[in-house]
């Protein structure tokens, strides 16, 4: 085999991704290498396939993954977002095609013209969210613009789930990707948006106050709340003027109000490190966030402090009696940051189990007025449950559009440079045609507002 597909990175995003890539390899006559620094996951995520080879990749040896990059014709890089612009280095100076499922950079964009000399697409957000959002969004959009309407709002919501038949813990969440990144939830700053022509701000300590029902069919209800920076999407999306613009999480219903309790306490918070005396209860923790709680405090007395500090409803402080914040079991860990302390409770109280699968949602609404002037409402939702503990939705959902754009950038499908975003037809069109195939695809309902 002559072509070769690249990744680097094996881990859980990965499996789905590489299983595809390899399913089509010997048809389309390109070989799969695989580069991670655990040798074995790279091994075990090949599963001994003759097209596939594995080689260590170590973040401290810039010059061997360059050697790589140079060898390969396309390369797909799953490593964390602040590596990508050291791979997109290697791509425009060795020349080679690169896409990635991470956010956009200001450090990957200024390598515009860069790329363009260098005759090869940095192609960015092509995962689920981002990735799917834009594909499933752009599709709808331009087809309204196309008939003559104007887009009065626009909200987008995606959340990574457990599936309704693993869903035992009354908070409806299990960990389906990296806990870091919910455990944080709320610290990277206020949400900014647009409602009724007017931008909002929303700052950290409302984030899980002000959230959104939706309503999916056959999924059930589930709350969101609004990302970072919905504001941005405006330019990406070309929808200049627009009324209403949102971009959110999806959580399970009655999620927002337990998480909103601990984020007013501070127990999620990653800029203070502690070191308590061992044998530390959950208890005598959670009373450390709320200040005038006697020693040997009892139960109640600390739910009753909560409740003043963060005016949280009896359901909310029922979830988090559930997590056994209120407990007198022993913490996991005495030292470290707040966050790492919950975190070491969460990855225990929502792990994923052996057999139980979970669930990716993304719901659309776009409000619009006809040429003729008449008010509609379409909405489009995804629901995907993965397959198994590899193969779960969230792998499925970020990996199988990499490969579908890998596979196509090798038959030659699509040939633009420069740096890239999934947000047009020569794109966004057979990409969603692929997925349909794999199984996931959006369903639309519409109606006059």
């Amino acid at each position: 085999m002559s072509k070769r597909i690249v990744i680097l990175g094996a881990g859980r995003s990965s499996s789905s991704l590489i299983r595809h890539l390899l399913q089509h390899a010997d048809a389309e006559g390109y070989s799969v290498r695989i580069g991670d620094l655990d040798l074995a996951l790279a091994e075990r995520k090949a599963e001994g396939h003759p097209a596939a080879s594995v080689f260590q990749l170590d973040a401290g040896q810039p010059e061997a993954r360059r050697a790589e990059v140079e060898a390969a014709d396309l390369v797909i890089s799953m490593l964390p977002a602040f590596l990508h612009p050291e791979v997109a280095q290697d791509a425009i100076a060795t020349r080679t095609p690169l896409i990635t499922p991470s956010y956009l950079s200001p450090e990957i964009a200024a390598l515009d013209a860069a790329a363009k000399v260098a005759g090869i697409p940095i192609l960015n957000e092509l995962g689920l969210d981002p990735g799917i959002d834009h594909l499933s969004a752009m599709e709808v959009i331009d087809g309204l613009r196309a008939e003559g309407c104007t887009l009065t709002g626009f909200e987008s919501y995606t959340g990574g789930l457990v599936a309704p038949e693993s869903d035992d813990n009354p908070w409806h969440y299990k960990f389906t990707w990296n806990p870091r990144n919910v455990v944080l939830a709320g610290q990277g700053g206020s949400a900014t948006f647009k409602e009724g022509g007017r931008v909002r701000v929303l700052p950290p300590h409302r984030l899980f106050q002000e959230v959104t029902a939706v309503d999916v069919p056959g999924a059930g209800r589930f709350e969101g709340y609004a990302n970072r920076d919905s504001l941005a999407y405006e330019k990406i999306y070309g929808l200049d003027g627009i009324e209403n613009l949102v971009r959110g999480t999806l959580r399970g219903d009655g999620f927002c109000g337990g998480w909103d309790a601990i984020f007013q306490l501070g127990m999620n918070r990653d800029d203070a490190r502690v070191t308590l005396p061992a044998g530390t209860t959950w208890r005598e923790f959670t009373a450390g966030f709320t200040g005038g709680v006697p020693t040997g405090a009892s139960e109640a007395e600390v739910q009753a402090a909560v409740s003043r500090l963060t005016g949280t409803s009896a359901e909310s402080m029922a979830l988090l009696a559930q997590l056994g914040l209120f407990s007198e079991s022993p913490l996991p860990l005495t030292e470290g940051s707040p966050a790492d302390i919950l975190q070491a409770l969460l990855e225990e109280k929502w792990a994923l189990k052996s057999g139980d699968l979970d669930m990716i949602v993304m719901w659309h609404r776009f409000r619009y007025r006809t040429a003729d002037g008449r008010d509609k409402v379409r909405t489009s939702h995804l629901v995907h449950i993965g397959e198994d503990e590899t193969h779960t939705a969230m792998s499925l959902t970020v990996g199988l559009p990499l490969a579908l754009a890998a596979r196509m950038w090798m038959r030659g499908e699509w040939t633009r440079t420069g740096v890239l975003l999934p947000t047009t037809p020569d794109l966004y069109a057979p990409l969603l045609r692929g997925l349909e195939q794999e199984g996931i695809q959006f369903t639309e309902t519409e109606w006059v507002d």
